[in-house]
C-alpha cells in the first residue's frame, strides 16, 4: 500500500480529532467521577475500575493532543495510525468493563468509525473497520459482563449498523475532501485571476479608478493617480471629492451611455505637480450586478496626439494617391495652358491662360504641401547660431512677394544662443509662420507686423517667440489650429501649422500658442539648446 505524503491539511485534521477525543474523554471522566454518577449512568460492578480507566483515557488524550501540536514524531500518517490504534484499544476496554453492547459506552464504536474514516480514508480505514468488527464480535460473544450477554440478533443489527456508518462516513469524508480540493483550487484560481487583473490594471495606458457606493476610490492604477494630481495615496479607500472635487462633481451627474465621455478640466492647482494633466477625458461606467463603479481617465492631450497620428497616417495614404492621380494630369494642364497662351493674341484669352497657369501652380503647391506634410524628410540637425541664422533666413524669406508687406522686427539678445536643428526644417517652419502672420495677423488698419525674439527657457532649451499684432487666436479653436486641413481661411489648405508642429517634433522641439496681453497671437518655438564652454563660464 502506497502511503501518500501528508500535507498541512492532515495536521489540521489530527489536531481537530485529538481535541474532539479529549473533549469526549474529559466529559465521560467527569460524568463517572461525580458523586451522583451511579444515579445518572449504570457502571455495574466495575465502577471503580471504569472511573480509573476514563480518567486514564482523558490523560492519554491530553498527552496525545500535546504530541500532535508539537508534531512529535513529524510524520502525520504515523500519527493517524497511532491515534486509531489507541482509540480502538480505549473503546474496546471501556466496552469490556462497561457492559458491552448493552452498556453506556456502546455508542463509542460509531464515533471511532467516523474518526477512522477521517484520518485514514479509503482502504486503510476499511481494514481497521473489519478489525474493529471482529474484535467487537469477540468481545460481545465472549466478554463484557458475564451475566449480561446480548442476543445474537442484537449483535447482528449492531454490526450492520457499524458497517453502514463506516460506508457513509467514508463516503462523506471523500466527498468533503473533493469539495475541499475543489474549493482550494477555485480559491487559488480566483486569487491568481485577481492578481492578474490587478497587474493588467496597473499596466494599462488608461487611468482606472474603482469606486464603491460611497464614491470612495478603492482601487486605482498609476496613470489614474498621475492624471488626478493627488499625491497622498494610501491603501485605504479615499473619498473621490478629496482626490479632486471636480472629478466628484462630474461623477455625481446622471450616467449616460457607456461610451459617452466628458471632458473635465483639472487645471494645475498644485505647482509642484508638473506632470499633472490640465484636462482629462472621463468615462463613468456602472458595473452590472455590482455595487462598484468604474472611472476611466485619459489625458486629453494624448488623445489629441493619437488623433493627429491617425490623421497623418490617413494623410500619407491620401498623399500617395494625390501624387499619382493629380500631379500627372496637372502637368498636362499646365503644358496645354502654356501652348494655348502662345497661340492666342486676344487679351481676354491671354488673361484666361494666365489664370489657368496660376491656378495650376496653386494646385501643385497644395499637392507639394500635402506630400511634405504626410512624409516629411528625416531631420539632419546642425549646430546653429540663432543670431546669424535668423538674420540671414529672414532676409531670404522677405524676397517672397507674399511676405514683402510684412514688417519683421528681429530682437536679438546680447549674447549668442545656439540650438541644434535642421536648417532646412527651421526655414520651412519660419516660412509657414510668416505666411500665417500675413494672412491672420494683420492689424485693424490692414498692416502686417511680426516681432521675433528669443531667450533661453532653461539649461536645455531655447524659446523663439513670434508675435503678430492681429486679433489673436480664438479660444474656442484651441489645439484645432494644428490639425491637418483645419483652417478658417477659405483660401488656405490647413496644413501650414500642422507642418510646423510635425517638423518641430522631428527636431526634438515643440510649439506653444497664446494671446499676448497687448494684443495679437504669440507662437513660441521650443528648440534644444547647445551649451558652449563660454556659456558655462558665464
Amino acid at each position: 500500500m502506497v502511503v501518500p505524503a501528508a500535507g498541512e491539511g492532515d495536521w489540521h485534521r489530527l489536531w481537530g480529532i485529538s481535541a474532539y477525543r479529549l473533549l469526549i474523554t474529559a466529559a465521560i471522566a467527569l460524568l463517572v467521577q461525580l458523586p451522583v454518577s451511579d444515579t445518572v449512568i449504570d457502571l455495574g460492578r466495575n465502577g471503580a475500575l471504569l472511573r480509573a480507566l476514563t480518567l486514564a483515557a482523558a490523560v492519554v488524550s491530553l498527552a496525545y493532543l500535546a504530541a500532535v501540536m508539537l508534531r512529535r514524531p513529524s510524520q502525520a500518517r504515523l500519527h493517524a495510525f497511532v491515534q486509531v490504534g489507541i482509540d480502538t484499544l480505549l473503546v474496546l476496554t471501556l466496552l469490556h468493563f462497561g457492559g458491552g453492547l448493552n452498556g453506556p459506552f456502546s455508542i463509542l464504536p460509531f464515533l471511532l468509525l467516523v474518526s477512522t474514516a477521517s484520518l485514514l480514508r479509503g482502504q486503510s480505514a476499511f481494514v481497521f473497520v473489519w478489525v474493529l468488527l471482529v474484535l467487537l464480535l469477540i468481545e460481545s460473544l465472549a466478554g463484557g459482563m458475564a451475566l449480561n450477554h446480548p442476543p445474537l440478533g442484537q449483535i447482528l443489527i449492531y454490526v450492520l449498523a457499524l458497517i453502514a456508518v463506516a460506508v457513509l462516513a467514508d463516503s462523506l469524508v471523500a466527498s468533503l475532501e473533493r469539495s475541499t480540493r475543489l474549493a482550494n483550487q477555485r480559491g487559488a484560481e480566483v486569487l491568481n485571476l485577481n492578481a492578474l487583473s490587478r497587474e493588467i490594471v496597473q499596466h494599462m495606458d488608461v487611468g482606472v479608478m474603482v469606486l464603491d457606493q460611497q464614491s470612495r476610490v478603492i482601487l486605482s492604477n498609476p496613470i489614474a493617480r498621475l492624471l488626478s494630481g493627488y499625491r497622498h495615496w494610501v491603501e485605504a479607500p479615499i473619498p473621490l471629492d478629496l482626490v479632486d472635487p471636480r472629478l466628484a462633481t462630474a461623477v455625481s451627474q446622471p450616467l449616460g451611455p457607456a461610451d459617452e465621455a466628458a471632458s473635465v478640466d483639472l487645471g494645475m492647482g498644485d505647482p509642484a505637480l508638473e506632470t499633472a494633466s490640465q484636462a482629462v477625458v472621463l468615462r463613468h461606467i456602472a458595473l452590472p450586478d455590482s455595487p462598484f463603479r468604474l472611472l476611466l481617465l485619459q489625458d486629453a492631450s494624448q488623445l489629441r496626439a493619437r488623433e493627429r497620428e491617425l490623421q497623418l497616417a490617413a494623410l500619407g495614404r491620401l498623399a500617395a494617391n494625390i501624387a499619382h492621380e493629380i500631379r500627372n494630369p496637372l502637368s498636362a494642364i499646365r503644358h496645354a495652358a502654356g501652348l494655348l497662351g502662345e497661340g492666342v493674341q486676344a487679351p481676354a484669352a491671354q488673361r484666361l491662360c494666365h489664370i489657368l497657369e496660376r491656378e495650376a501652380l496653386r494646385i501643385n503647391a497644395i499637392v507639394e504641401s500635402v506630400l511634405e506634410m504626410a512624409r516629411p524628410g528625416p531631420a539632419h540637425p546642425e549646430v546653429l547660431s540663432l543670431r546669424l541664422y535668423l538674420s540671414a533666413v529672414i532676409e531670404q524669406l522677405r524676397e517672397d512677394p507674399v511676405l514683402r508687406p510684412l514688417q519683421v522686427d528681429l530682437i536679438l539678445p546680447q549674447g549668442d544662443l545656439v540650438v541644434l536643428a535642421d536648417p532646412a526644417h527651421l526655414r520651412q517652419i519660419l516660412w509657414n509662420l510668416l505666411h500665417n502672420a500675413v494672412r491672420h495677423g494683420a492689424a485693424g488698419d490692414g498692416s502686417a507686423r511680426l516681432q521675433i525674439a528669443m531667450a533661453p527657457t532653461g539649461k536645455e532649451e531655447i524659446a523663439v517667440e513670434l508675435r503678430d499684432f492681429g486679433p489673436g487666436i480664438d479660444g474656442a479653436l484651441g489645439e484645432r489650429i494644428f490639425e491637418p486641413f483645419f483652417t478658417t481661411d477659405s483660401r488656405g489648405t490647413g496644413l501650414g501649422l500642422s507642418m510646423v508642429r510635425e517638423l518641430l517634433r522631428l527636431n526634438g522641439g515643440r510649439i506653444e500658442t497664446m494671446n499676448h496681453p497687448g494684443g495679437g497671437a504669440v507662437f513660441r518655438l521650443i528648440l534644444p539648446r547647445v551649451r558652449r564652454p563660454e556659456d558655462n563660464d558665464a
